[in-house]
């Protein structure tokens, strides 16, 4: 992964609350502007929107459209929702991205959870999310509650 995707995925990050939420609705354009303000990196709105394409393929993130309709029958589309997955929460605590472990441990407990609201089971896990042993929950769970107390 280069510079510029590791850069867009840790603004992504920093735009769930720092962890405490697994999705952001912040739009291309506000990338664009946080890349430049904390990474000094200046990328067309193509680029962007290629690097998160990249980064869903990648299954790091998953993306769902949204739109709004307005009483006229016009549609006007909304920025859409980007959620960090499992696999790509555990990529940024390999990375040792600060709250990266905040935020596995968000995604373990909406899993737990078994929340049915944005993102569903497969945009957090596509591969596996129904093989998820309950004694592998447990294992992460206690995982990082032993991480959280060394820190």
């Amino acid at each position: 992964m280069n510079h510029t995707k590791m850069s867009i995925f840790i603004t992504l990050f920093t735009c769930t609350s720092q962890g405490k939420n697994h999705y952001s609705l912040i739009s291309v354009n506000k990338i664009r502007k946080l890349l430049e303000r904390f990474h000094e990196t200046h990328v067309e709105r193509r680029w962007v929107f290629q690097c998160i394409r990249d980064l869903i393929d990648a299954e790091y993130l998953s993306r769902r459209p949204r739109y709004k309709r307005h009483p006229d029958g016009t549609i006007r589309q909304l920025s859409s929702i980007t959620a960090i997955t499992l696999k790509g929460a555990k990529l940024l605590v390999t990375k040792k991205v600060t709250g990266a472990l905040l935020l596995l441990r968000s995604i373990l407990a909406w899993i737990k959870n078994r929340d049915k609201r944005f993102p569903t089971d497969q945009e957090i896990s596509p591969d596996n999310f129904n093989e998820i042993d309950p004694k592998e929950l447990r294992r992460l769970e206690l995982l990082t509650d032993k991480i959280f107390k060394a820190i």
